[in-house]
């Protein structure tokens, strides 16, 4: 088939069916019968496969995807069983209807396991402490055995001349620390005067100047007191014709010292 078209209208020519012979004269179509023409062809096919070139083109919009909703329930049995599945009580879901049921021997043994084992390791714990605690001990004592062991083979001399300087040291620092009074210093010199051999014949006493003036007014009157520097305080020396009596500090160190030296020291063993 062939088709010509002018600015007037359409001209068809058609050269008819294949094995036919041609038609002699062709038809002139005007534009508006082409027009009716196609769209009676165009009414068989989807008007949205033949759009109009004149619509505007269907534009496209994303939608946000909708936020996550929680699911909602349902029971498969919701006649019989309407909690199944969602229970907190139901471990096992309830799924034949009924109420689970839990085996608590298990459950018990397993406590009870667990209480042993405890105990047992809580045990053994006590009884390794207690047996540091002892081996600690046992080391003690055994130094302090040890300890005695050498102290069996001190010098004894040595040990002696330890206590003495000891001693007399502590009775200085006591005596310093005392002072004179007064009292006890005159009835000290009433004592040393009753041990004069002559209670009537005189007697001279040096005295401690500082000392004199305690005692002054309470010196016996047989007996002339006068102060001496080179008699150290708390310390008095009576003096007759025949006798003579020293009595002070130095004095009792002296003494002091002279039981020390004459006391035994225990034995070693």
């Amino acid at each position: 088939m062939a088709r010509s078209c002018s600015a007037a209208g359409t001209t068809i020519m058609s050269d008819g069916p294949a094995g036919f012979a041609p038609q002699g004269d062709a038809r002139s179509v005007g534009v508006g019968a082409l027009g009716d023409y196609m769209a009676a062809l165009r009414g068989g096919f989807s008007e949205i496969a033949f759009a109009r070139a004149d619509k505007e083109p269907v534009g496209f919009t994303p939608v946000s995807p909708a936020p996550p909703q929680p699911k909602h329930f349902s029971p498969a049995d919701p006649d019989n069983n309407p909690t199944a599945g969602w229970n907190p009580l139901d471990a096992a879901g309830g799924r034949d209807g009924n109420p689970p049921e839990h085996d608590a021997e298990p459950l018990l043994d397993a406590l009870d396991a667990a209480r042993v084992e405890g105990y047992a390791a809580g045990f053994d714990a006590g009884v390794r402490q207690g047996a540091l605690e002892a081996d600690a001990q046992t080391a003690i004592g055994d130094r302090i055995v040890a300890a005695l062991d050498g102290v069996a083979s001190f010098d004894r001399d040595q040990l002696a001349a330890h206590l003495r300087q000891t001693v007399l040291y502590l009775v200085t620092r006591m005596v310093g620390e005392i002072g004179v009074e007064p009292d006890l210093l005159a009835k000290r010199i009433d004592a040393a005067v009753k041990l004069l051999a002559d209670s009537s014949e005189p007697a001279l006493m040096r005295l401690n100047p500082e000392d004199l003036a305690l005692v002054e007014g309470r010196v016996p009157e047989r007996v002339s007191a006068i102060g001496d520097k080179a008699v150290e305080r708390g310390g008095l020396v009576i003096e007759t014709r025949a006798t003579a009596i020293e009595d002070g500090p130095t004095a009792w160190l002296a003494q002091l010292a002279a039981a020390i030296d004459r006391a035994a020291l225990p034995d070693a063993g």
